[in-house]
């Protein structure tokens, strides 16, 4: 077989199934196939690719560092194709196409499912929601290979449309009935003491909450990173510390144990809904604005309570 030739689907169906199942085996009885069958598509694959996609030990394999770049790139691949085939039954029978949303985990969380919902009797038969890093949502919107993007700023304007924008406040989250949990700002010199848990991402809102501690002379005693603003939510939940919040989490994902409070500094946070420029899609992408907006006025209301 020739060495970089054009991978098959039906291989790349047969390598997903391996990662996610750990073992030749497994992935052979998840689809119904000899396990011979399966090794040989692998290994077809590997020369059709030109790297080894598993690391050998005997009987127990795992992905090569390259193996799961792959896979990432052949998840993409395998749901492309799957929209294009909704969109091609919807073409047959005249019903407005599929629609493909990525969004931010943040986005995901806490926007996503309720902007939809608000516009659930239009919507199409199949909607396809990814929830990706912020640098792939403008990717996936330049390439289209999305319809429409949700992510927080900052974000490259170029080739893209911003169909709506807000902006509001990062929050605090604390544990319910700790000493933090009563009313008014929390001072960010309280983060001299208590763990701060937040987004570890240095080139989005971790540089303005980094900034407001240089500005006031705070340097947090101890620390909890992450990717995701609801693990910091939860972090705080359990007493681990204070979570420094966008409000979509704070506020579109409703945390049991938690209260949310304002920070004596304000810490701006903008978040935005972005269409390709060349995005053809009129009716529907005024209809999801018009539901994005409501969702993101809804929650700016609910910080302007916290204010008060």
């Amino acid at each position: 077989m020739k060495k970089n030739a054009r991978p098959d689907i039906r291989s790349m169906e047969v390598f997903a199934a391996v990662v996610s199942c750990g073992s030749m085996t497994a992935a052979a009885q998840m689809l119904s196939v000899s396990q011979p069958a399966v090794t040989r598509m692998v290994r077809d694959l590997e020369t059709r690719v030109g790297f080894s996609l598993f690391e050998r030990n005997g009987p127990k394999i795992a992905p090569t560092e390259k193996g799961m770049k792959f896979f990432e790139e052949s998840q993409r691949v395998m749901a492309n194709l799957t929209q294009l085939t909704m969109r091609a039954h919807a073409i047959r029978d005249e019903k407005i196409a599929a629609i493909d949303i990525v969004a931010t985990p943040t986005m995901s969380a806490g926007l996503v499912a309720p902007v939809l919902s608000r516009i659930a009797d239009v919507l199409p038969d199949f909607v396809h929601v990814e929830t990706i890093s912020a640098e792939r949502v403008i990717h996936a919107l330049r390439q289209r290979t999305a319809d429409l993007g949700i992510s927080a700023f900052p974000i490259d304007h170029d080739r893209l449309r911003c169909l709506a924008r807000f902006e509001s406040s990062l929050v605090a989250v604390v544990q319910e009935g700790s000493p933090f949990d009563r009313p008014g700002p929390l001072p960010l010199a309280v983060f001299a003491e208590e763990r701060l848990a937040t987004i570890s991402n240095s080139y989005r809102i971790r540089r303005a909450i980094n900034q407001a501690f240089d500005e006031n002379k705070v340097v947090p005693a101890r620390e909890i990173a992450t990717n995701s603003s609801l693990n910091a939510a939860m972090a705080a939940r359990s007493g681990l510390g204070i979570a420094i919040c966008d409000p979509v989490t704070a506020l579109g994902v409703p945390v049991r144990g938690v209260k949310i409070r304002m920070l004596s500094e304000q810490i701006k946070y903008d978040w935005g809904l972005f269409a390709n420029d060349e995005n053809g899609m009129k009716d529907q992408l005024d209809l999801v604005t018009e539901a994005f907006a409501k969702e993101s006025e809804l929650i700016i209301k609910r910080i302007s309570y916290l204010v008060t």
